[in-house]
């Protein structure tokens, strides 16, 4: 284990080196670090550890380590950043524009695209001999770059269903790129193609067996049904989930565990969770620091929805509840560290509950409705929450209200709002949004989605005349 753990060392290093010293700041703003990979990934144990690091590039601060769950969180009407000055404040009032958004949204996920698409490559070369678990790596390796495209789109493209998919989406990229290969974007559709396409093939390669901190083809399938839930392909995404609901390895954890389930990693309802070790522990920028009252205190829920909570006094999730210096019970500790750190929390990037949810609103939403499935997959998070409350008959109302109870600071509710065109206004309690913010969420308006950040358009001719609409 030591000698691997020092390869992936040395091997990330040698990433980073060529990434920061090529073309003068160009690789820091292009999708790709434009890697030739021939020399580098010769065996199955390089291309075990050219694997860990693409997933160890997911977890920075400004990916899904913080920026991708904060801005899905605090652009909601469930979470809000505490006061002025806080953190997630930005996102909060959707205040980024072209000359100040963030470049990490944008150049970690394509920097980890580049990652697997070196990987990739030496793959396909053929210079390691096939074998089942490259097949697996292989497989790995599609689901992530699936993964890492997807999560562009929610957040630099226009939601699918608003124009089925015809606006401008983001580059897409399938190789290496040379230095003078600079994308355009595609549109939103052609996105969907692709990521849709690698997690097909991914099932193919890739075991139904778990490995903590890994994709498999029960995480594939997972990400299938969210990706053509956003898409409105009701029928696949019904397809897709109740086979992980019905026949994957996980189970729902029972109302008497989950408190406490918090404070632990990989439980059976992980389905695919980042791990963050003790060696960030002392990243004050990752989102349960962030979060924490006891660390930057900049996340608490809204009044409203500490007000949907207490619909049911019983709910076990009120357990989540902290009080804060004022005595208010508004932090929501879904992040309470491990071992006394708390910035080491794993992230639950995919949890059973919500491959239930997502199974109940496509039984209700597919060509031919499945009551069935839709009820009994909402009343076991219902009833999980309190095992004494009463069945209910699913309507697409209760399983979106549902969503916000069980799926909060999970990331999920700005993404939820946009790809389903509501409209949300967040006014009251201990909102302090004024009239130049973005009060009443909406994928009509333009600050939904994010700009591409000045250095990317600066450094792409191809681009330069494609910033989102809003932000020219």
């Amino acid at each position: 284990m030591k000698k691997i753990h020092t390869k992936l060392i040395l091997m990330a290093a040698m990433v980073v080196t060529m990434t920061f010293t090529s073309c003068d700041g160009y690789l820091d703003v292009t999708p790709s670090d434009a890697v030739d990979s021939d020399e580098a990934i010769t065996n199955l144990e390089d291309a075990q550890i050219a694997l860990n690091g693409a997933y160890y590039g997911l977890i920075t601060n400004t990916y899904y380590g913080n920026d991708f769950i904060a801005r899905a969180e605090v652009g909601g009407e469930d979470v809000q950043t505490l006061s002025l000055g806080k953190r997630t404040e930005n996102y909060y009032r959707f205040m980024y524009r072209q000359n100040t958004s963030p470049s990490g949204l944008w150049s970690i996920p394509y920097k980890v695209i580049n990652r697997i698409n070196v990987l990739l490559g030496a793959i396909e070369s053929g210079v390691i001999p096939a074998s089942d678990e490259l097949n697996q790596v292989k497989g790995e390796a599609l689901a992530l770059r699936a993964l890492c495209h997807f999560d562009l789109l929610l957040t630099y493209g226009t939601p699918y269903l608003k124009d089925n998919g015809a606006s401008l989406g983001v580059p897409l990229v399938d190789k290496v790129l040379l230095p003078n290969e600079l994308p355009s974007r595609s549109t939103v559709a052609q996105g969907y193609t692709m990521v849709l396409k690698d997690l097909e093939d991914s099932k193919g390669l890739m075991s139904e067996n778990v490995v903590n901190g890994h994709f498999n083809r029960w995480a594939a399938k997972a990400l299938l049904a969210r990706v053509n839930l956003h898409k409105g392909d009701y029928d696949a995404a019904y397809n897709n989930a109740k086979d992980v609901v019905e026949n994957g390895p996980y189970k729902l954890i029972e109302n008497e565990n989950y408190v406490a389930s918090w404070l632990e990693d990989f439980t059976s309802e992980s389905v695919f969770e980042l791990e963050i070790t003790s060696l960030a522990s002392g990243n004050r920028e990752l989102f349960g620091y962030v979060a924490h009252p006891t660390g930057y205190a900049a996340v608490i829920g809204t009044q409203d929805f500490i007000n949907l909570l207490n619909e049911d006094p019983k709910d076990v999730r009120l357990g989540l509840l902290q009080t804060d210096s004022e005595g208010k019970k508004r932090f929501i500790n879904k992040y309470p560290g491990r071992a006394g750190a708390i910035a080491v929390n794993n992230i639950r990037v995919i949890r059973l509950s919500d491959v239930y949810l997502m199974a109940a609103e496509a039984a209700l939403r597919k060509s031919s409705i499945d009551q069935t499935t839709a009820d009994n997959c909402l009343n076991d998070i219902v009833k999980r929450a309190n095992p004494n409350a009463p069945k209910v008959t699913a309507t697409i109302d209760l399983i979106l209200k549902e969503r916000r109870k069980e799926l909060v600071m999970e990331g999920h509710r700005l993404h939820d709002i946009l790809r389903l065109g509501l409209s949300v206004t967040r006014t009251g309690g201990d909102h302090f949004l004024n009239k130049v913010d973005l009060v009443t969420v909406t994928w009509d308006d333009y600050r939904s989605i994010m700009p591409i950040p000045q250095a990317e358009i600066d450094a792409n001719p191809n681009i330069r005349d494609q910033q989102n609409p809003g932000y020219e």
